[in-house]
């Protein structure tokens, strides 16, 4: 393996790079690291956690999962190191204390391993299809800055750096212009709220005086419009809190009987499919430590999800288990998830072919994603032709 050096022999700067690959995988701390024989070395840092991880931190390379992805060229990752099934007995996460964990080859053009990009978190965070593909993609530009600095002369190495001034500073625009987006949906989500609740106070007023059944309809079915009203609002701030980084605000607190709170939540979600019977097997802790609306919200979501795609008559399965260290909660359908859908099935506004476009949002599956996570867990799918579809929440019970 080769050292690189600029041409004042320090590193160039991967900022905007590192802060690129926080924002996709949702970790706090992300590196560029170099690969010796038998050395990783930081060379560029960004730690948000305080971990106290900075450039020029060393380590055996045995110690670290960068060996195994500088000799493979394959990536290694996990959402969780004490769930995932290959690396819960690897001494290197608790070692270095994350749990949470992407790392990618950079490949140089002529095809020598340089060294890794990596993103880490002492907490789980979801690592999905999408985030893997953009490390890959930035992996490329980080090999691209460091071929740079190996090939060009002193002359062009001048326009070489503005050149990636300049695009670190259309990354930081389109960053900004984004947030822009994100925080007018959060705002006119909120201020939607007012006119809202006057609505309901005046249908409430006019149902005091209405005498006919003609005008009781027309309440009730504008009571049902203000229903919906809210909950399309409650979603949209659930969205714009997501993706500008803060996070679904959750009210944890000791729950009793969550098995039976959640038992009426499911039957309440699936009143409107009178079609799809519900079958519920719950078998939970007395007392949960958790923010039970929200869990509520996930399962429901999840339910709508199996009536909406599983096969009419066939029945929706509740599951919930837990253990000394985890509860898991399952929904299970018949019917198979399209190939074309599975990688996108935790991106907001996603919809399947078929689906009309009055069914919602879209936000359905990604905002139960987001309250698994904020919870510390996660939540998966599996889905076959022979066996149907399991989405699996797994939520640690000492959140």
């Amino acid at each position: 393996m080769r050292r690189i050096p600029s041409k004042d022999g320090t590193f160039p700067s991967f900022h905007s790079c590192l802060e690129l690959a926080c924002a996709v995988s949702g970790m706090r701390v992300a590196l560029v690291g170099e690969v010796s024989n038998d050395e990783w070395r930081a060379i560029h840092a960004l730690d948000r956690a305080g971990m106290g991880i900075s450039a020029g931190l060393r380590l055996d390379l045995i110690n670290t999962f960068c060996r195994d992805v500088t000799a493979t060229g394959a990536a290694v990752w996990f959402s969780d190191s004490q769930q995932d099934p290959i690396h819960c007995s690897s001494p290197i996460p608790a070692a270095h204390g994350f749990r949470s964990y992407i790392s990618v080859p950079v490949v140089l053009a002529d095809g020598q391993v340089y060294g890794t990009l990596c993103t880490l978190d002492p907490d789980p965070r979801q690592v999905t299809d999408e985030s893997l593909r953009a490390m890959h993609a930035l992996a490329k530009v980080v090999a691209e800055q460091v071929g740079a600095v190996e090939h060009t002369s002193s002359a062009s190495l001048a326009h070489s750096e503005q050149r990636l001034q300049a695009s670190e500073m259309v990354n930081s625009a389109l960053r900004e212009e984004g947030r822009e987006r994100e925080e007018f949906i959060a705002v006119l989500a909120h201020d939607l709220r007012n006119p809202l609740q006057a609505i309901r106070v005046t249908s409430e007023l006019l149902a005091l005086s209405a005498a006919s059944p003609a005008q009781q309809n027309l309440l009730q079915h504008l009571d049902d419009s203000a229903d919906r009203m809210a909950e399309l609002i409650d979603v949209t701030l659930d969205f714009a809190r997501g993706r500008l980084g803060s996070g679904l605000a959750l009210r944890i607190k000791p729950c009793t009987g969550l098995a039976t709170i959640l038992t009426r939540v499911s039957q309440q979600a699936l009143a409107p499919y009178p079609g799809c019977p519900l079958e519920i097997d719950l078998d939970l802790p007395e007392v949960v430590n958790c923010d039970v609306d929200r869990l509520g919200q996930l399962i429901g979501n999840l339910l709508i999800n199996a009536a909406v795609h599983g096969q009419q008559g066939e029945p929706i399965v509740l599951r919930g288990r837990a253990d000394d260290r985890d509860m898991t909660l399952e929904v299970q359908n018949h019917g198979a998830i399209p190939e074309g859908s599975k990688d996108t099935l935790f991106k907001p506004f996603h919809r399947s072919g078929d689906q009309r476009l009055d069914s919602g949002l879209g936000l359905g599956l990604y905002i139960a994603a987001q309250i698994a996570l904020s919870h510390g867990g996660t939540l998966t799918a599996a889905s076959a032709a022979d066996t149907g579809t399991t989405f699996t929440a797994r939520l640690p019970l000492s959140h």
